[in-house]
């Protein structure tokens, strides 16, 4: 099969899914522990909805009451990221049906083919990693990626494979978060450090990932957030 007829086929795929972005991006120049040998990775995400993330910008405890509410089952956020999981799990089936490989970086394949590190809370090869490398953002002092159109609030996932499609490879964006520190000072367990973003900087030095608690505030209080949430659409 040729290969503009797959990414033709991946891209209607992914549309009827109801996604609102997708990249072919270049992993070639990855180490092997990250890429897995694959030369590009599929990325693709949705958008959270304004009402959402107005929803959650009111209430600081959003997440903890949820929690206790046991209500996370109905939680948009929850249930994007199930999708887009499901999604990149179907798409590893799709190319792998058209006698290619494929490897579904979906949270629960991560685990099963154990490639998460349990005790430092890492993945090789982060969804937001390939955002980077296909120019979409940068690394804000969440540790999350922002972009200008959506802020952090987009829902990623991406499958590895040795199609040979048309990708891009951009380098890593500089910081666009300046002096601002909205989401270091709504962290109430002080999780984030307030170090600007680099290329080769430590996790650690931007964030305690062990005290993170995900109450999603950093997402929906950063400015870049706030501007696509009270944008007109």
């Amino acid at each position: 099969m040729e290969t503009n007829l797959i990414s033709k086929e991946l891209l209607a795929k992914l549309e009827n899914q109801g996604v609102d972005l997708v990249k072919f991006v270049d992993i070639s120049q990855l180490s092997e522990a990250q890429n897995k040998g694959y030369s590009t990775a599929i990325l693709f995400g949705i958008v959270l909805s304004q009402d959402y993330l107005k929803k959650v910008a009111a209430n600081v405890d959003y997440v903890e009451q949820m929690k206790i509410n046991k209500t996370i089952v109905s939680d948009e956020f929850h249930l994007t990221e199930l999708k887009t999981d499901k999604i990149a799990d179907d798409i590893e089936q799709f190319i792998q049906s058209k006698g290619f490989k494929a490897y579904s970086q979906s949270e629960d394949n991560i685990i099963k083919t154990g490639c998460y590190d349990e005790e430092n809370k890492k993945t090789p090869l982060p969804h937001k990693t390939i955002a980077g490398l296909a120019g979409l953002g940068w690394i804000g002092k969440h540790n999350l990626l922002v972009t200008k159109e959506y802020g952090s609030a987009i829902s990623m996932c991406s499958v590895l494979t040795d199609v040979p499609l048309e990708s891009i490879r951009m380098e890593p964006m500089t910081s666009k978060c300046g002096d601002c520190t909205v989401c270091v000072e709504i962290c109430k367990v002080n999780a984030l450090k307030g170090e600007t973003w680099e290329k080769g900087i430590a996790r650690e030095k931007i964030v305690d990932v062990f005290q993170c608690t995900t109450c999603f505030q950093c997402v929906v209080q950063c400015p870049w957030t706030k501007k696509y949430k009270n944008e007109n659409v």
